[in-house]
């Protein structure tokens, strides 16, 4: 009686459990994803409390809503499902006046910051300013995977303009409706905000999210030494797809120095993988060069060469391969160009093309080896290099797999197999917090691969025996933790 509200309520008091599983039933009532995320949304619009208690919960059934496949679409159709702001909006016209911006937030305390331009959003391409989806979903995978307060966390999306000219003709789409600002404008904005978040919020981990190949590798050559940041598409990815890749490759029994790894892709995703693949070997004491000298990049135009004729990317000079013959490198101008030229034992899909994992790719390489390891990495799982199904049903079970979306499990030869899910959830709450307690002034590499190499040993002989290369994701709160840890011991 003292709030004033008696009569505005209900007389049934509830506990937190019973709204709990009232919402879960609500939610599977709905059968589309999006109509799921979008009660989600509601619920952590108006009882951010009672969101967090149904993720943590039911995290399993709700991470493909609350991110990637579901979060996909949310972020193409963030202008017609808006229902509140949510975070911090920068453009270029607020150069200048960042600091004010974040004034107007009256947050005391921020501990993690997921920054994108939506330049790159999953698979998808140029998504402009609905990117904020993307941030707002890995915000809320910080605090229901690793803890952190939810008032502590933000959002926030860098709109610097979009190339998407469907979008900009959209008469819902909520961003500037212009093309992207040149990279002067681009920097002074990320740079002043940079600063900005170092002055008000010292304590902050800065998360750098989607952003697309022009300007990835170039920020975290600007800002990885000079504030608390990293990549979680370069660096993220790459240890989470490291530490499963170590574990598969003690399942296929072939020896790391021995694996021959072909990549489809090589973007920043792809060569942060690799990267990370041979930093781990490393740590092990392994060759690095070695692991480098058995890799392979397919892009559109073919196998990844210095004397292929066209100019390289700066971040595939390292990773081009310089041993190979004139009379060859005409002939590398496929996947399965590449493939058999190569007779790799694993195939990495990072090429946001769907199925191009072929009924034919797949059966050549399983003649190369008993045990391929085939990893299609892209998301959302409309543009997986093939479906996890299909590499078990044309190897006969024999391959190791894992995705970087969710996928049914299958039967083949009377045997139940599932696939791993290589997600990003299994590093980046453990490094964000870890780094938040251990307070570096910059995060180095060696944290990363320190994640890395912890996430590799937590797949318990139970996990390993059903082909499972990560830890039960409904286990991640412990995974994080145990993450965190390896990060501050390595600081």
């Amino acid at each position: 009686s003292h709030m004033n509200v008696e009569g505005l309520l209900p007389p049934s008091v509830e506990t937190l459990d019973d709204q709990v599983e009232r919402y879960w039933d609500q939610l599977n009532r709905f059968n589309e994803p999006i109509n799921r995320y979008q009660l989600l949304r509601n619920v952590q619009n108006t009882n951010v409390t009672l969101y967090y208690a149904i993720l943590t919960r039911y995290l399993k059934q709700t991470l493909p809503i609350v991110y990637t496949p579901t979060v996909g679409e949310a972020c193409q159709r963030y202008g017609d499902l808006y229902q509140k702001d949510h975070g911090l909006y920068l453009d270029v016209a607020n150069k200048g006046k960042v600091r004010k911006l974040i004034q107007n937030l009256r947050k005391t305390n921020v501990d993690v910051i997921v920054i994108t331009d939506g330049s790159r959003i999953l698979g998808l391409g140029d998504l402009g300013a609905n990117g904020i989806g993307i941030s707002i979903g890995k915000c809320s995978l910080y605090v229901a995977a690793g803890g952190v307060m939810p008032s502590r966390v933000l959002p926030v999306v860098m709109d610097v303009g979009t190339n998407n000219l469907e979008l900009r003709n959209n008469p819902l789409y909520l961003g500037l409706r212009k093309p992207r600002c040149g990279d002067a404008d681009f920097y002074a904005l990320l740079d002043e905000f940079m600063e900005a978040v170092k002055d008000t919020w010292p304590s902050a981990v800065v998360q750098f999210e989607d952003f697309s190949n022009n300007h990835c590798f170039d920020m975290l050559e600007r800002y990885q030494k000079k504030y608390r940041c990293f990549n979680d598409d370069i660096q993220g990815t790459g240890a989470v797809i490291a530490a499963g890749f170590h574990t598969a490759v003690k399942l296929s029994k072939i020896p790391m120095e021995q694996q021959r790894i072909v990549f489809f892709g090589a973007g920043s995703a792809a060569t942060g993988v690799a990267e990370s693949i041979a930093d781990l070997a490393a740590e092990a004491g392994m060759k690095k060069e070695g692991i480098k000298k058995n890799t392979f990049f397919v892009d559109s135009m073919g196998m990844v060469a210095t004397n292929r004729g066209d100019k390289l990317a700066k971040h595939k000079l390292g990773w081009a391969r310089t041993d190979i013959p004139d009379a060859d490198i005409a002939s590398l101008k496929t996947l399965e160009d590449v493939v058999r030229y190569v007779r790799p034992t694993a195939l990495i899909g990072l090429g946001a093309t769907a199925n191009v994992f072929s009924r034919k790719i797949v059966e050549f390489l399983h003649s190369c080896c008993p045990h391929p390891i085939i990893f299609p990495l892209s998301n959302p799982s409309s543009k997986a290099e093939i479906v996890p199904a299909s590499a078990y049903k044309w190897t006969n079970g024999d391959a190791i797999v894992a995705s970087g979306s969710p996928f049914p499990e299958t039967v083949v030869s009377g045997r139940t197999l599932q696939s791993s899910q290589g997600n990003n959830l299994y590093i980046f709450p453990g490094v964000g917090l870890g780094c938040c307690i251990a307070q570096p002034p910059y995060i180095p590499q060696e944290v990363l691969v320190a994640a890395a190499a912890c996430l590799s040993t937590l797949a318990t002989p139970d996990d390993l025996a059903k082909g499972q290369l990560y830890p039960p994701i409904e286990e991640v709160r412990r995974v994080s933790r145990e993450v965190a840890v390896a990060c501050i011991q390595k600081l």
